[in-house]
């Protein structure tokens, strides 16, 4: 039998908790995929032939949605509220000025063992986008309502243990 090309698999995709405010979300089902992209600049000086040179541009953090079977648990509502009710005027005094829709959100990877091998901080989320998911008298699937977060960086932290990546 030949030998592997590596000893280590590679991480599970279920394997995974949201935390927002530091504490965990439950019940989330999906969240997408963690994407940075930074633009490309093309520039060409007069002396180098034809040739275009490739330069780094703006760096963009694309929106996070998450998804979670509806509960009793008022968190994602209050949170994709917090803003419409503010631009909207709508709701009582206190939820015309939301001074804290923005939240930073902890996404944390598990291998098989629980063990925590990868934590992303997103930093300054908020709510652009809220769904509660269709209705229909004829089907048993969970109700889900999903959350598109807009956000301003993402950065990799180093996990707890220091587990190899």
């Amino acid at each position: 039998m030949a030998p592997r090309a590596s000893s280590a698999d590679p991480f599970r995709k279920f394997k995974f908790r949201i935390k927002i405010d530091q504490q965990v979300v439950a019940g989330l089902t999906k969240c997408s995929a963690i994407t940075i992209s930074v633009a490309n600049q093309d520039f060409r000086s007069g002396d180098l032939d034809s040739f275009k040179q490739k330069l780094p541009g703006q760096v963009s953090f694309e929106h996070i949605t998450l998804e979670q079977g509806m509960t009793n648990n008022a968190v994602f509502e209050k949170w994709a509220t917090a803003m419409s009710n503010y631009l909207g005027n709508k709701g009582t005094d206190a939820e015309k000025t939301p001074d804290n829709f923005r939240k930073d959100i902890d996404i944390e990877i598990y291998n098989l063992k629980n063990e925590l091998v990868k934590s992303y901080r997103v930093y300054n989320c908020w709510v652009s986008k809220y769904s509660v998911g269709d209705l229909d008298a004829n089907s048993n699937d969970v109700l889900i309502h999903t959350l598109e977060l807009q956000n301003e960086g993402i950065q990799l932290l180093t996990p707890v243990g220091g587990a190899a990546a």
